[in-house]
């Protein structure tokens, strides 16, 4: 009997407790990150607002010349976490996160042609692979983005 009171007791716990995504696992984002080309930067900047958001930035900078921006958000909420991308024209895409390790954020939206699916990996401290993955005219295309810390 003590047994199975104990058990009720924690059941709740391991339940929630595995449900909910752990922030500590989307600290290693915070930061500022530059993928170059060669000819352009890319650049993200991830900040904590708190326990259940993390703000951020993407821009393309060329010489002195900015050529592309969006907003970037990372939300919590209950047992679901959002990575929201807000462009220049007001357009808003909220991709889900479908997979969530210590190195490793995968956020997904099926309906949204390029991308669709967005992976975040962490190489190592100072090294960042950004995969997108999708489909644009019927051509599956991915491409991958090595960020490094700054």
């Amino acid at each position: 009997m003590k047994a199975k009171t104990i058990l009720i007791l924690l059941f709740p716990l391991l339940v929630f407790s595995c449900k909910q995504p752990s922030k500590q696992q989307f600290s290693w984002l915070e930061e500022k990150w530059v993928q170059s080309n060669g000819e352009a930067n890319f650049h993200e900047e991830w900040t904590r607002l708190n326990d259940t958001l993390l703000i951020g930035k993407g821009f393309i900078v060329k010489g002195t010349d900015s050529l592309f921006s969006e907003k970037l958000s990372l939300v919590t909420t209950g047992e679901q976490t959002i990575y929201r991308v807000e462009m220049l024209t007001g357009r808003i895409a909220d991709f889900k996160l479908t997979e969530n390790t210590a190195d490793k954020l995968v956020f997904e939206m099926p309906e949204n042609d390029f991308p669709s699916k967005i992976s975040y990996t962490k190489k190592s401290e100072t090294e960042l692979v950004v995969l997108l993955e999708g489909n644009e005219n019927g051509k599956e295309i991915k491409d991958e983005l090595l960020f490094v810390r700054q």
